[in-house]
């Protein structure tokens, strides 16, 4: 049985009830600063998150630059409590930028990192247990490009805009292949800039959505892929965009999607409270919330996580309090 088959026997298994215990599946993820610049060190510091917390899938995460610094975007460590990088100056200061953007499409030399991550990665877990590539969406790469200048362009140069994505999204579909052949199971594809507050110069439906079809499609029909949708106010029709692709985003930021009310019934969901609450909480009630949350859940697809990557801080009895109780151990 493939690792993908194995994951999605044990999501239908928690759906009707059939797992002694009531077991959730669980996936959970952090940033890994400074690690995530070398294979070697991304590889250990991945590894040594899913020997410790044991989860039901690997995912991993890179920085948000990791498919831009070959591009020639900088960035930086700056301590953010999540364990992000600081974006330097965009490169798509001009128009005439985006004539050059194709030039550097080649490089590979940050990427290669990534891939050798991955391949050490697989090799690394057990072989029933998923492994999946973050991988962002060609719409935040070009937004991040494009830096404070993006409204401006989208105003002064609109007819570049198309091109550029397009260009970004070919790029991403060629790396996808690359982590599909370095031997992960899937992506997990992060969607940035769907959430209502961002959607102010065009609709995601028609200039985001169908780059992130395009990319999930390059994986095959045996991937395990998941789509994060970040941020707030997500549409209620993306939850049905996504077919057979699970769907993960912050519960408390989205009340109105966290029972899944507005999905079809088979929808795959993927998510919980935010990784601010988780990292503040007591234990007893992080169990609580995470039962509760789960009873939400009762007879939908769902594996339980965070809304997010997790706060650096958060302590580990936290975690180990939400999977104990989707695992159903007393606490």
């Amino acid at each position: 049985m493939s690792a993908r088959d194995h994951y999605m026997e044990k999501v239908e298994q928690a759906r009707h009830g059939a797992v002694p215990g009531g077991e959730t599946p669980v996936a959970f993820w952090t940033h890994h600063p400074v690690a995530d610049q070398r294979a070697e060190t991304l590889a250990d510091a991945t590894c040594a998150f899913q020997d410790r917390f044991g989860c039901d899938l690997v995912k991993i995460t890179p920085a948000s630059s990791f498919q831009l610094r070959d591009l020639g975007q900088t960035d930086s460590w700056n301590n953010d409590p999540i364990g992000r990088r600081d974006f330097g100056p965009p490169i798509l200061r001009h128009a005439e930028d985006f004539d050059r953007l194709a030039e550097s499409m080649a490089r590979e030399t940050h990427l290669s990192e990534h891939l050798q991550a991955a391949r050490m990665i697989r090799a690394r877990v057990p072989g029933h247990i998923p492994v999946l590539q973050t991988v962002f969406d060609p719409l935040f790469q070009l937004r991040v490009l494009a830096g404070r200048y993006w409204e401006a362009h989208c105003r002064e140069c609109p007819e570049r805009i198309a091109p550029a994505l397009a260009a970004l999204t070919a790029r991403t579909r060629r790396t996808i292949e690359r982590f599909m052949e370095a031997g992960v199971d899937g992506i997990f594809l992060a969607v940035q800039h769907a959430g209502q507050e961002t959607d102010r110069e065009a609709s995601f439906f028609e200039i985001g959505l169908p780059e992130t079809l395009s990319c999930l499609s390059t994986t095959g029909r045996d991937s395990l892929n998941f789509v994060h949708l970040h941020g707030n106010g997500i549409p209620a029709d993306l939850l049905d965009a996504y077919p057979e692709t699970t769907v993960h985003f912050s519960f408390d930021a989205n009340p109105a999607l966290d029972e899944g009310r507005r999905a079809r019934a088979d929808a795959l969901l993927a998510g919980g409270m935010s990784p601010s609450r988780l990292a503040v909480m007591e234990g007893d009630e992080v169990a609580r919330e995470t039962r509760r949350l789960i009873g939400r859940m009762e007879g939908r697809n769902f594996t339980l996580g965070a809304g997010c990557a997790l706060v650096q801080a958060t302590p580990e009895r936290n975690v180990m309090a939400a999977i104990s109780a989707a695992r159903g151990y007393v606490q």
